[in-house]
């Protein structure tokens, strides 16, 4: 084989695995990113819930306690 073959195989093998690489990291990067969202997600919405809670347990309290 010549160089310039030797080349053209390697550049043929070497672009696409590289870019299979980059590619997968960035999935990974986006994959956390939305784990990190959801998890502060999840927590505004146990927030919330623990709010409406209280507020149904005062309203019961003042309105419906004989």
């Amino acid at each position: 084989m010549t160089d310039p073959q030797i080349l053209t195989i390697a550049i043929a093998v070497g672009f696409p695995v590289s870019m299979l690489i980059y590619s997968n990291s960035r999935i990974t990067e986006a994959k956390e990113t939305l784990r990190a969202e959801m998890q502060a997600m999840r927590a505004e919405m146990k927030a919330g819930f623990e709010q409406i809670s209280a507020q149904l347990k005062v309203h019961e309290l003042e309105h419906h306690h004989k």
